[in-house]
């Protein structure tokens, strides 16, 4: 997971230079005040992470032993944090970023990552380089956050979440089209081998309904 969004965060530096204004763009969701929802994702997440997934999964108990359960936005925002906490590539993912939030759309989930580039120079020094390239290209950088979202189609693989490599993204308030990126030689295929363990299941199908995500499951132990 990390290493997919430092991909795209490298990108950023290699396409982005002439519109420095709209990349430093943040979005509503994170530069207004929190909304009702937002609040109750973060309590349910707290919640989670002081009782364990595991209680909060039992909820759900006679969903997941029917081999299908449906988490609606705030109850997946919630176990996909404890999932990438649960995660090596995630810990560091959640170490570089200042807030992470998914979406679901009609047919796609949006994956919104609030990247944070003073953590990202604590954590890895050999980023410098490419942070003073990114400071000389955006000067004004709105307290050094760079907004990078993912739209892509939910699959499976290996059991974890995944999306399609037909992907495409937004950097700050600027759009890239898939077919853009890969123009611009950028390996979109890398999200092919990208994908996020949930905890404690292990995952066949994936659906996008009426704001909810519905997975086939089993258990995992």
């Amino acid at each position: 997971m990390l290493r997919f969004f430092a991909f795209l965060f490298l990108l950023v530096i290699a396409i982005a230079g002439y519109a420095w204004y709209s990349a430093q763009s943040l979005p509503k969701w994170y530069s207004q005040k929190s909304s009702q929802q937002d609040q109750a994702a973060k309590a349910l997440s707290q919640e989670i992470e002081k009782q364990g997934v595991s209680k909060f999964l039992g909820n759900k108990v006679e969903q997941i032993l029917n081999g299908k359960v449906t988490f609606n936005e705030v109850e997946f925002n919630a176990i996909m944090l404890a999932s990438l906490k649960s995660d090596e590539d995630g810990q560091k993912l959640l170490a570089v970023s200042d807030a992470v939030k998914a979406f679901i759309n009609k047919d796609q989930l949006e994956l919104s990552v609030i990247i944070n580039l003073d953590k990202v120079e604590k954590i890895n020094p050999k980023a410098r380089k490419a942070i003073e390239k990114l400071d000389r290209i955006f000067p004004f950088l709105n307290d050094s956050r760079v907004a990078v979202t993912v739209y892509g189609t939910p699959i499976v693989r290996n059991g974890n979440l995944a999306i399609k490599d037909d992907f495409h993204i937004k950097v700050g308030a600027i759009p890239i089209s898939n077919s853009s990126l890969r123009q611009l030689g950028a390996k979109v295929e890398r999200a092919n081998t990208t994908d996020l363990p949930l905890k404690y299941l292990s995952i066949s199908k994936i659906t996008l309904i009426d704001g909810q995500v519905e997975l086939a499951v089993l258990p995992r132990f």
